[in-house]
C-alpha cells in the first residue's frame, strides 16, 4: 500500500491548514492521509462517485455524511 493516498494532492485536508486549526489538519494528515484512507470519508466518496463528488468541506471522520453521498449518487 502506498504510503500517502492517491487524492492528497488536490484534498484541501491534505493541502490546507484548515483555518484556524492546523494542528488538526495535522492529525487528519497523520491518521487518513498518510496510510489510513481506507477509513477516510473523502476518501470512500471520491471512489464511489468520482472526485468532482467531494464536498469541499466534507472532513475525513464525516463516515456518515460518506455514506449518504454515495447512496445518494
Amino acid at each position: 500500500m502506498p504510503s500517502l493516498c492517491k487524492y492528497a494532492a488536490n484534498c484541501p485536508v491534505f493541502t490546507a491548514a484548515l483555518g484556524p486549526l492546523p494542528h488538526i489538519g495535522l492529525r487528519y494528515r497523520k491518521a487518513y492521509c498518510r496510510g489510513g484512507w481506507d477509513e477516510c470519508a473523502r476518501f470512500a466518496v471520491a471512489e464511489a462517485v468520482g472526485r468532482a463528488g467531494v464536498p469541499a468541506g466534507l472532513l475525513p471522520n464525516e463516515s456518515q455524511a460518506a455514506r449518504e453521498l454515495v447512496a445518494a449518487n
